[in-house]
């Protein structure tokens, strides 16, 4: 019996598979295990490492992470990634490298590689309206990045969602995946701008299911604006102009604050309601 199975081994050699794989300059995914340092090119530097099939090791070394110089790959940890089997001959790197140690059972790979091929396809297919996942890469407070097919593309704020949103400084971890719409692609520039609120329902088109003139509803303030009135949200996307009750407390006391209000004009196809502010919490009174 030990004789047959020997004699019918599965897979007698791990390495093959990516063999393959570099001969067909497949693409392949997977996730950052760790971080570590190692001297591929007999210089010492971060390494990310991902695990692979038949208990190998994938090393990419920082050079072939990004094109961007990181001061830590540590960030990337736990995040997925495009990576395909380094090319030396390819990335312009010494012919003798060895690629595959079967003595230790690490593969080099290369994200840098993959990221080419997906851009030259990006760019080669990608058009206005067409529906991508993307990963977030980055944020500031007017935008968030994310990258689609290895190519850098930019979500203004107002396109996240229909909630007004104030920044989009950690409004989301760093790798999560989001699907977005392309709204804008400069192909001489290079520049793409995504929207993902457009793929969400608007939840104007179902505000008089939710509200009615003469109901009561809990709302928070979100903003006071002197000599206009006392903004309300009643749901995600949905805002009204509160007016002033008898009673004011300083506008410093309000934002944020839980009211009860009473729905008094709704014009949902001017995305416009009107309410009256009927109760203030009894701490600010």
């Amino acid at each position: 019996m030990n004789n047959l199975l020997e004699g019918n081994s599965i897979n007698p050699d791990p390495m093959r598979e990516y063999e393959v794989s570099l001969r067909r300059k497949q693409i392949h995914q997977g996730v950052v295990h760790a971080i570590e340092n190692h001297a591929p090119f007999g210089n010492n530097m971060q390494c990310a490492i991902v695990k692979l099939n038949n208990g190998l090791k994938g090393l990419i070394h920082e050079d072939q992470f990004d094109t961007v110089k990181y001061r830590s790959l540590v960030g990337f940890i736990d995040h997925k990634i495009d990576y395909m089997v380094l090319d030396v001959v390819k990335q312009g790197l010494d012919p003798n490298l060895e690629v595959f140690n079967k003595e230790t059972g690490i593969v080099l790979l290369s994200r840098v590689q993959a990221l080419e091929e997906l851009q030259e396809e990006f760019w080669e297919t990608a058009d206005v309206d067409h529906i991508c996942p993307a990963t977030v890469t980055g944020f500031e407070d007017e935008r968030l990045y994310v990258m689609i097919k290895g190519v850098s593309c930019v979500l203004p704020i107002q396109d996240y969602e229909y909630d007004w949103t104030v920044s989009g400084k950690n409004l989301i971890p760093l790798g999560s995946q989001l699907t977005v719409k392309i709204k804008h692609i400069d192909r001489e520039k290079k520049q793409v701008r995504v929207t993902r609120k457009e793929l969400l329902e608007d939840p104007w088109e179902r505000v008089r299911e939710n509200f009615k003139v003469g109901d009561f509803h809990r709302a928070t303030i979100t903003s006071v604006v002197e000599n206009v009135g006392i903004f309300v949200k009643l749901a995600p996307g949905v805002e009204s102009i509160a007016w002033f009750p008898n009673r004011v407390p300083s506008h410093g006391q309000l934002v944020g604050k839980t009211v009860s209000v009473m729905i008094k004009n709704i014009k949902a196809e001017d995305r416009r309601m009107r309410t009256k502010i009927v109760h203030f919490p009894h701490e600010i009174l």
